[in-house]
């Protein structure tokens, strides 16, 4: 079960009232995956906003014009993290792939037209969540830099 105490504790909903938690909780679903599971593939619709409730998610690129179909893990989502901001960006399509690492996963999924619909009739409640959303890009995409520069130093090194 969902509860508003639980999606308080969400990074991107902080500072959102139980009232508007609430209408939030109206369009999430909760999900289970076993260990290694794939939910979603880097290139897919981005259909859903998904949350941590349980476990670890790793969220992982393969590198275009790469020999090996082997993918990097990039970010790592625990308890309470939220991911799956390509749904709110066109063309809404995931930037990456998600796992559920090491053990099974509890997830809560946050249909994407349903959100913009509840965002449209309360814009305070879209801004405040969008807000918090590109604060949580800016440090997926630092943490992507230096991922590629840490792979490329490695590439680089072993050329030697």
């Amino acid at each position: 079960m969902i509860d508003i105490d639980f999606l308080d504790k969400v990074k991107i909903f902080q500072g959102l009232n139980h009232q508007q938690l609430a209408e939030i909780i109206k369009f999430c679903e909760e999900a289970e995956f076993p260990p290694e599971a794939k939910m979603f593939e880097q290139g897919e619709d981005a259909a859903y906003l998904w949350i941590v409730k349980k476990g670890q998610v790793d969220l992982r690129y393969k590198v275009a014009g790469s020999r090996s179909s082997e993918e990097k893990t990039i970010s790592s989502i625990s308890e309470a993290g939220a991911f799956g901001w390509s749904s709110f960006a066109s063309p809404n399509k995931y930037r990456l792939s998600g796992y559920c690492a090491g053990q099974p996963c509890k997830l809560i999924k946050v249909d994407r037209e349903a959100l913009r619909q509840l965002f449209e009739q309360d814009p305070d409640m879209g801004y405040a969540v969008i807000s918090k959303v590109a604060a949580v890009v800016g440090t997926r995409f630092h943490e992507f830099q230096e991922e590629v520069a840490r792979q490329r130093g490695q590439d680089l090194l072993g050329g030697w």
